[in-house]
């Protein structure tokens, strides 16, 4: 009998244990995603004459998800910039829009409770302008339409 209780003690207090360096983990990795917050990373990558380009940028927005989603459409169905939806995902969260020369894609991704991972895409063919104007004034708007500050990050 006394082998059962200590058994169940060692199993229980391993389940703890457990849960208290997931918990931990947890906590450095929002620690971590916060410091980034407001920090947008652009990049874009051109494959010369012909080729297929790309300009993207993201950011970590401390607002939740559904905010910042709502923002994103409300943005740019109000945009005066001449800005027209193509495509809507609600359930994805995935939003595909242009300007009439270029077409980008914006994402929305839940990170936690008031985390939200914002990524703006737009692919090209190399004669095509950069659409990277395109991307990072779309991370503005957004940040802007929610009221929170981001800029570029340092190199």
């Amino acid at each position: 009998m006394g082998t059962v209780r200590v058994s169940v003690a060692v199993l229980i207090l391993t389940t703890l244990a457990g849960l208290l360096s997931v918990r931990t983990a947890q906590a450095q990795w929002v620690n971590l995603a916060r410091r980034a917050v407001g920090r947008v990373e652009q990049l874009s990558q051109s494959q010369g004459a012909g080729g297929v380009s790309y300009d993207s940028a993201a950011v970590i927005l401390e607002a939740p998800a559904d905010k910042v989603w709502d923002g994103v459409l409300r943005g740019l169905k109000n945009s005066n910039r001449g800005l027209t939806v193509t495509q809507e995902d609600q359930a994805g969260r995935v939003v595909q829009f242009t300007n009439g020369r270029q077409v980008a894609g914006i994402k929305v991704s839940p990170m936690g409770d008031n985390l939200t991972h914002l990524l703006v895409s737009s692919a090209r063919n190399g004669d095509e302008p950069s659409a990277a104007t395109l991307v990072m004034s779309s991370v503005q708007r957004v940040c802007s339409e929610l009221k929170l500050h981001c800029a570029p990050a340092q190199q």
